[in-house]
C-alpha cells in the first residue's frame, strides 16, 4: 500500500464511521458487552468481555452522538464527566443516562486543589454530589490532567484506604484502582494514536497485554481475528467527528497538546 494511500485511511479514523466499525468488530468477537458498575457487581467475574469507556473531557454533545450510536446498535458503555462548565451539561448527561449507558464521575479533585488533599476530599465530595443530582453514580475515575503536576489519583492515598472511602460515598469503585488489569487488553486513544507509550502520561494500567498499533486499520483487523478474552476500550469523544471542520480543529489541538506533554 502506498504512502499516500496509507494516510488517507489514518485520516479516516477518529470518526463517527470508523467507531462504527470498530463497534461492529467487537459485538462479532464479544457477546458480552458491559458498564463497569455491572462489572463490579459480577460475581464471579466474567470469563470474556469488553467495557467500553469513554472520557468526555470536553465537547459533551459529541459524547451524546457516541451514545446515540451505540445504543442503536445495542452496545452499553460508561461515560465519565467532568464537572467543569464546558463538560457539565446536565440535560446531556442525563439522556446519555437514559439511553442504558452509565454515568461515572471523572474526578480531578487534587489538581484542582492545587495538592492540598484536604481542599481536594472537599472538592470530591461536592462535585460527585452535584453529578449525582443528574444522574446515579457509582464507579469513579480519575482525570489524567497531563499539565498538572498533581496525580489525580493520590486523593485516595489518605489515612482511609480506598475501599472505605468507596463505602463512604456508596461507591463500587475506581475504574483505575479496583479493577486487575493483569490479563485484560487495555487500548485508549489518548494524544490520538493507538500506542499507550507514544504520548500518554497516566491513562496507563498494568497489563501484561501488548495492545499497540500503527494505526486504525490494524486495531480494526486486531477486534475481528480473535482478540483476547478481555478488553477495556477507552474513548474521548472530544477528538470523534465526521464534520470536517471540528475534525481538523480538534487533530490541530491534539497536536497541541501533545507537544506540551513534551515539554513538561
Amino acid at each position: 500500500m502506498d504512502r499516500f494511500r496509507r494516510n488517507r485511511l489514518y485520516m479516516k479514523d477518529f470518526t463517527l464511521k470508523a467507531y462504527k466499525q470498530y463497534l461492529s468488530a467487537i459485538k462479532k468477537s464479544y457477546s458480552q458487552i458491559i458498564r463497569f458498575d455491572e462489572y463490579f457487581k459480577s460475581n464471579p467475574k466474567p470469563e470474556s468481555f469488553c467495557l467500553i469507556r469513554h472520557d468526555v473531557d470536553r465537547k459533551p454533545s459529541n459524547a451524546l452522538k457516541m451514545a446515540k450510536l451505540e445504543n442503536a446498535m445495542g452496545v452499553k458503555a460508561t461515560y465519565c464527566f467532568r464537572t467543569k462548565q464546558h463538560t457539565f451539561k446536565p440535560k446531556i448527561i442525563s439522556e446519555i443516562s437514559s439511553l442504558d449507558h452509565e454515568i461515572a464521575y471523572h474526578y480531578e479533585s487534587l489538581s484542582d486543589a492545587n495538592g492540598n488533599m484536604e481542599k481536594a476530599i472537599k472538592n470530591f465530595e461536592k462535585n460527585l454530589a452535584l453529578l449525582r443530582k443528574t444522574a446515579s453514580v457509582s464507579t469513579i475515575s480519575m482525570h489524567g490532567r497531563p499539565l498538572s503536576p498533581y496525580n489525580n489519583k493520590d486523593i485516595w492515598e489518605v489515612k482511609e484506604n480506598s475501599k472505605s472511602l468507596e463505602k463512604k460515598y456508596n461507591l463500587l469503585g475506581e475504574l483505575y484502582l479496583d479493577i486487575d488489569y493483569t490479563d485484560i487488553a487495555y487500548i485508549n486513544d489518548t494524544g490520538r494514536n493507538w500506542d499507550s507509550s507514544k504520548s500518554n502520561i497516566r491513562d496507563k494500567v498494568n497489563s501484561k497485554i501488548k495492545a499497540d498499533f500503527t494505526n486504525g486499520q490494524n486495531l480494526l483487523a486486531y477486534f475481528k481475528n480473535k482478540p483476547p478474552p478481555k478488553l477495556v476500550f477507552q474513548i474521548h469523544p472530544e477528538r470523534w467527528s465526521d464534520n470536517v471542520f471540528d475534525y481538523t480543529m480538534q487533530y490541530g489541538m491534539d497536536k497541541l497538546i501533545n507537544f506540551a506533554k513534551i515539554l513538561t
